[in-house]
């Protein structure tokens, strides 16, 4: 019976996910709603597109589907940069909470996120700062987790790439009485592929993680849950190093919520607390000891209502306090200390449907930060849907708090410079204006968006030279950028089986003061992919997939460079086997096809990729 109904139904689950506007998103207005009928334009990258794409980490999943990104990974994470934007003005959400910077530096090491966990990524570009408030300028990116769906479902993965790279995982979920229970730990490893160290993948690494998550329904009106998530990274020196120590870090995150739902469902109430902390520690070698020397944490509560008095209002509204603290040995002053942050805030949003698909949509948050002050932050949005067409319209402001390191670093880096921070800096502002047309048939789904996001009082790090000529840095609100452009994106399915997807990307991000791009940008991007679905003794697929971008600037040792343009290729076969309840999916991949390689792009080269995931059901 089971294995009748999992041909039956074989193609429609293997079927891609895009051209179907009925899922629900909730990034966008913090409130469920279905990708056609939600106000923001939302791009959504599905957990069967990740498994298709032989994805094995989140920022691959990003760079496969988002036009423009770059990352530049360094010691301490990723820093991607998003239309010219660095992961400063990039707010990250794990199921709707900030995930926890590490240290003053502000980088985020996306690692910690098991991409085989992911259910699906809400990516919102733009100002979103009414809702989410600091960071949250240049786009909003929303990890959802999975939840448990079967009685009981347990399994594990293991998949082996080129540089002895493994990557391991055990997972069981169970959903009975009212109770869900999901836990996966995973371990990820690789021998790295040379270079000087300085990336996190080019020198050999390992990684450990887990997460556990708990659920109780206790009626139709009262729930709640439970998540802990854990990471370690250890990141290894190069062969033949002079270096003593080499860099250990975890990443501990405890979060807990509760709601509740009218019985007529009109208002829902829901409260939540959040804790992140990220541990840095530095490892001796020789003494076979580790030796703190940073920390971070992060601490969000929030208490959000949402009413519905009839079908034509739905009033969305919220107070939330944050407090993000850091603990330094070196790099916020001689001796240890710690510094803070903290913000109270106040928001709400209203939306109006007067007409048949029309909906109006105003919002605005108050945020109190202790160290700058109040900002108040506005948003507008309309949307308009006929048959098959929807067209979007936006303007909203949004804000970035200076960061620890840019308001107290006093740091003296090995004597070659000293880096100061600013405690009189101004937070950022920005203003965001959009409109968008989005056409969605049975086969042939298709969108455009223009848009222009002027930022203000732009934080820039300017040098001194002091009387001893040694450098110095230091941080002041003395610039403004303008960033403008075109997002294109088109999905086509042919003959039932062969799913066409692309976009493309045309951004202009200038320094207004120099007119220069803004250091990362690429102006042209995209990204392609072909994929033929077929059965054959249960669901396979074969996909070509590619990235593409035009040449951009960067920063080396004080002087601008030029990298050349790329596009890089991969070919993945996935194979799905069942045999009772017992489900097996076979990946083959190679990455990287023409085996492209340049001094300013961190890759291995071509690689390989077999993995096999085995899951029970019940």
């Amino acid at each position: 019976m089971m294995a009748a109904t999992f041909a039956a139904g074989a193609q429609e689950l293997w079927m891609d996910s895009t051209l179907k506007l009925d899922a629900i998103v909730v990034t966008g207005t913090r409130t469920e709603k279905r990708l056609s009928e939600v106000p923001v334009l939302t791009t959504v990258i599905s957990q069967r597109e990740v498994e298709k794409a032989g994805t094995t980490s989140f920022l691959e999943a990003l760079e496969d589907n988002i036009p423009g990104i770059v990352s530049e990974p360094n010691g301490v994470g990723n820093n991607l940069r998003i239309r010219g934007l660095n992961s400063r003005y990039i707010l990250f959400l794990v199921d709707g909470e900030r995930l926890v910077s590490e240290g003053a530096g502000g980088n985020i090491n996306l690692d910690q996120i098991d991409v085989n966990s992911i259910k699906r990524i809400e990516v919102v570009n733009g100002a979103a700062s009414a809702l989410y408030g600091s960071n949250a300028v240049g786009a909003v990116i929303n990890i959802i987790t999975k939840e448990p769906e079967d009685l009981l479902n347990a399994g594990c993965q293991i998949s082996c790439q080129s540089h002895n790279t493994w990557q391991t995982r055990i997972f069981g979920e169970s959903k009975r009485n009212k109770l869900t229970t999901q836990a996966s730990v995973f371990r990820n490893s690789s021998d790295g592929f040379g270079g000087n160290g300085s990336g996190p993948y080019a020198a050999s690494y390992a990684d450990w993680g887990g997460q556990l998550k708990l659920g109780r329904q206790f009626d139709k009106q009262l729930d709640a849950q439970f998540n802990t998530r854990y990471f370690r990274h250890e990141r290894f020196n190069p062969a033949n190093s002079l270096n003593t120590t080499h860099p250990l870090t975890h990443t501990l995150s405890l979060g807990g919520s509760g709601g509740y739902v009218s019985e007529d469902r009109r208002l829902q109430l829901k409260a939540s607390v959040n804790w992140d902390k990220y541990f840095d520690l530095d490892y001796y070698e020789k003494q076979g000891t580790a030796k703190l020397a940073n920390t971070a944490y992060y601490l969000s509560s929030r208490i959000l209502s949402t009413f519905t008095p009839d079908d034509t209002w739905e009033l969305v509204g919220g107070v939330e306090y944050n407090h993000e603290e850091n603990y330094a040995t070196k790099t916020l002053g001689a001796v240890p200390t710690s510094k803070a942050l903290d913000d109270a805030n106040l928001f709400a949003q209203a939306q109006y449907s007067p007409l048949e698909g029309l909906d109006l949509i105003g919002g605005a948050r108050w945020t109190h930060n202790f160290q700058f002050g109040s900002m108040v932050t506005p948003k507008l949005s309309l949307k308009y849907h006929y048959d098959k067409m929807t067209l979007r319209a936006g303007t909203g402001t949004a804000f970035r708090a200076p960061s620890i390191k840019e308001l107290y670093y006093d740091f003296d880096h090995q004597g070659s410079f000293w880096v100061y921070g600013n405690p009189d800096l101004k937070a950022e502002r920005g203003l965001y204006n959009s409109v968008s047309a989005e056409y969605s048939g049975s086969w042939f789904y298709a969108s455009a968006t223009a848009y222009r996001n002027d930022i203000q009082d732009k934080i820039t790090q300017y040098d001194v030279v002091n009387s001893l000529g040694g450098l110095e840095k230091y941080y002041r609100n003395v610039s403004s950028a303008t960033i403008a452009g075109i997002d294109n994106n088109v999905s086509v399915i042919l003959w039932k089986h062969l799913f066409l997807k692309g976009s493309y990307s045309l951004c202009d991000a200038r320094d207004n003061d120099t007119g220069a791009q803004l250091s990362g940008n690429v102006k042209h991007s995209g990204t392609a992919s072909a994929t033929w679905n077929g059965l054959f003794h249960g669901p396979w697929s074969l996909q070509l997939a590619g990235r593409f971008t035009s040449s951009r600037q960067y920063r080396e040792d004080d002087q601008i460079l030029q990298a050349k343009p790329y596009n890089i290729w991969k070919a993945t076969f996935t194979k799905q086997f069942l045999l009772g309840r017992h489900f097996w999916e076979l990946t083959l991949k190679c990455d990287n096809l023409f085996d492209f390689h340049d001094a300013t792009f961190i890759d291995p080269g071509r690689q390989f990729l077999a993995g096999l995931r085995y899951t029970f059901k019940q």
